[in-house]
């Protein structure tokens, strides 16, 4: 299947590859072929938009796995991260600062 579907040299996959890889090569097998899969489900809402009158999404088409949206990841940021950055970034600014004047 590496070989085949995942274009990997075959004399990677049988003389070179380490047994910790084939799981993880394995597993995002599917990454292959999501371009295909993308642009074959465009032409689809593509088509079905033309011939509805109402609005759609492409994700109304077919989802995927890949857009599965329970496992979105928090990106919030407290207080105190915020004023740790601002004031990391102020330090590098004035470090940036000297440096051009000298």
């Amino acid at each position: 299947m590496l070989v085949f579907k995942g274009h990997m040299p075959p004399g990677y996959v049988m003389d070179e590859m380490e047994m910790y890889e084939v799981n993880c090569l394995l597993s995002n097998l599917y990454l292959v072929t999501k371009d295909s899969w993308e642009q074959a489900r465009l032409v689809g809402y593509i088509g079905a938009q033309t011939h509805s009158t109402k609005k759609m999404s492409v994700s109304d088409i077919v989802t995927f796995p890949w857009e599965d949206k329970t496992e979105r990841h928090d990106t919030s940021m407290s207080n105190a991260d915020k004023r740790r950055l601002e004031q990391k970034a102020k330090e590098l600014e004035k470090m940036m600062n000297h440096e051009c004047k000298g």
